[in-house]
């Protein structure tokens, strides 16, 4: 476009001078006006959509040279080349990080997923040129491959037993969180949320975790029957306790097959034939395993 715009320019001069004409010169001026105000305007600017942040590149050395905010901005196409754009609104990436090792040697299988934003301004300049490149096409693939790191390194130092534990997601959540926003920080990136899903592991391991949950949840009931039972029988007096004390071992004389006769068994057609109560007890009280 700037080798026509020459052209024209010189092709509108050599005409008016030819011509020696004064008002073909001021024609020619003002028709080189308005075509350099056309050019400056069509191609001195360039647009960047709202929540983009545009990429510059230098033509002569083909180096990284600038990022553009959203918005119209100046440009030069005879110097800077536009490549392409960085989105900054929030992306999102998942995936399933396999083999995670604990810190006993349990292989895992762990799903995430990740929403982060970026912001091109806040890159360090060393780092500037291989992102302004990799950004707008790898910037998942960039989170994923540093969020499995991340997973690893916080899995290994874990045994399964705290994987397993009440609100251990959400701190295994908040630790990959951390150690990704200090890894990738200086790359422009932001995480707003880190969110781990489904752990896969293998049938044996799983099969005991849930024995032992099973013998933990029923250790529990009983030592909450044995603390009723204790709040109940502290309320017991002496005399209530003697007679526990006594129908404890009547029944443990049932069971050795001892045959206990009682007052009220004893058929009572008289009074004066009636068995007194302290005989019944000498009579118990002399009474063999299995004698009946």
């Amino acid at each position: 476009m700037f080798k026509l715009f020459v052209i024209l320019t010189m092709s509108v001069a050599g005409a008016a001078f030819a011509w020696g004409g004064l008002w073909l010169w001021g024609t020619a001026v003002f028709l080189l006006t308005l075509l350099g105000i056309w050019t400056y305007t069509k191609f001195g600017f360039i647009r960047i959509p709202e929540m983009e942040v545009g990429v510059i590149f230098d033509k002569r050395q083909q180096a990284f040279a600038r990022f553009v905010p959203s918005g119209r901005h100046p440009f030069n196409p005879l110097m800077e080349q536009f490549s392409h754009t960085i989105p900054t609104g929030s992306g999102l990436a998942n995936g399933c990080c396999q083999g995670v090792q604990t810190n006993g040697g349990i292989a895992l299988d762990v799903e995430w997923s990740v929403n982060f934003d970026i912001d091109p301004f806040q890159i360090k300049a060393s780092s500037r040129p291989k992102l302004a490149r990799n950004l707008p096409k790898k910037a998942n693939s960039i989170v994923s491959k540093h969020l499995n790191n991340c997973l690893r390194h916080v899995i290994g130092e874990m045994t399964i037993d705290q994987l397993c534990e009440p609100g251990a997601t959400r701190r295994l959540e908040r630790a990959v969180r951390q150690q990704l926003t200090s890894r990738l920080a200086e790359a422009g990136f932001s995480f707003s949320r880190v969110m781990v899903g489904a752990i896969d592991m293998p049938r044996h391991v799983k099969a005991a975790l849930e024995a032992a949950q099973e013998r933990a949840v029923q250790t529990e009931n009983e030592a909450r029957s044995l603390a009723r039972l204790h709040e109940v029988v502290s309320q017991f007096s002496e005399a209530d306790m003697q007679r526990l004390m006594e129908l404890e071992r009547i029944h443990t004389l049932g069971q050795n097959g001892v045959t206990l006769v009682y007052p009220t068994a004893v058929n009572q057609p008289t009074k004066a034939g009636r068995p007194s109560y302290a005989k019944l007890k000498r009579n118990a009280a002399t009474m063999q395993p299995g004698i009946s």
